[in-house]
């Protein structure tokens, strides 16, 4: 059976509307170029929220709701219809208008996952700079931080090849090597 997502948009005009692509057939998304590299860009609420959720703001305002510091945020919202992991070929196959970003060569590909008692509370695709606090640039790989107890968070981090092919931070686990990294603080910075 397929699983149907809702991609929830929002656009300010006067007041803010949120919009529901769950029905939309059409991949209207322009021609991928083939000579530029794309990552997944937006954030899945995680299992909280599914098909009887109802949520009508911004990322800003989820974040200033759940007091969530330092944790990324990017649009459009993704809700699964049973509040599981999205499925990606189908948000790929439907829905590349809304879940694109075009990599810059300063950027990588990332898969920000937050966690709360061990289980996903959130997780947010992005094109990005991820660097340690040291300065170093962080090509490739994944590495986890315990926060205040009963949080954790872990950086995936990749380089999509250019074309038009899914982007490489789709999967559950970008690469193979795993890193866990204690006491080692990463700073992702985000350029819109």
């Amino acid at each position: 059976m397929e699983r149907f997502y809702y991609i929830v948009l929002i656009i300010i005009v006067n007041n803010i509307v949120s919009s529901d692509c769950a029905n939309n057939t059409e991949n209207d998304y322009p021609a991928l170029n083939p000579n530029w590299p794309y990552c997944f860009e937006f954030t899945w609420f995680g299992p909280d929220y599914d098909n009887v959720s109802t949520y009508n703001n911004t990322c800003a305002d989820y974040l200033d709701e759940t007091r969530a510091k330092g944790v990324p945020c990017a649009a459009p919202i993704v809700i699964s219809y049973d509040g599981t992991l999205p499925n990606m070929q189908y948000l790929w196959d439907k829905h590349k208008a809304s879940i694109l970003c075009k990599r810059s060569i300063n950027q990588r590909c990332v898969k920000y996952t937050y966690y709360f008692n061990n289980h996903i509370a959130n997780i947010t695709y992005k094109c990005a700079k991820v660097q340690q606090s040291n300065g170093g640039f962080i090509d490739s790989g994944c590495y986890k931080q315990k926060l205040i107890p009963g949080y954790e968070s872990e950086v995936c981090v990749c380089k999509s090849t250019t074309g038009i092919y899914p982007p490489c931070n789709k999967s559950s686990m970008i690469v193979n090597n795993y890193f866990n990294i204690i006491g080692v603080f990463f700073l992702v910075k985000y350029f819109i």
